[in-house]
């Protein structure tokens, strides 16, 4: 059986997580290679061609791209 989680808030509130202007870019940035058919391996080659900089600094890695993914729900 599977589970169904919701989030409930007041209608017009904004939502908890407010992303900012650099995770606004790399989210787009994401969506658009997902979009492309890419997988997570294939979205990091990318980023690091068109020298996309991690927001945490260091390089792109598999595990930072499916992270990134996953927090900003791509």
């Amino acid at each position: 059986m599977k589970q169904i989680k919701v989030a409930v808030r007041k209608k017009g509130s904004k939502p908890a997580q407010a992303l900012n202007e650099v995770d606004n870019e790399l989210k787009q940035t994401l969506e658009r290679l997902a979009k492309k058919g890419l997988n997570p391996m294939q979205m990091c080659q990318k980023l690091i061609e068109h020298g996309v900089h991690h927001p945490g600094g260091g390089d792109w890695t598999y595990d930072r791209v499916v992270e990134e993914c996953e927090r900003l729900k791509v």
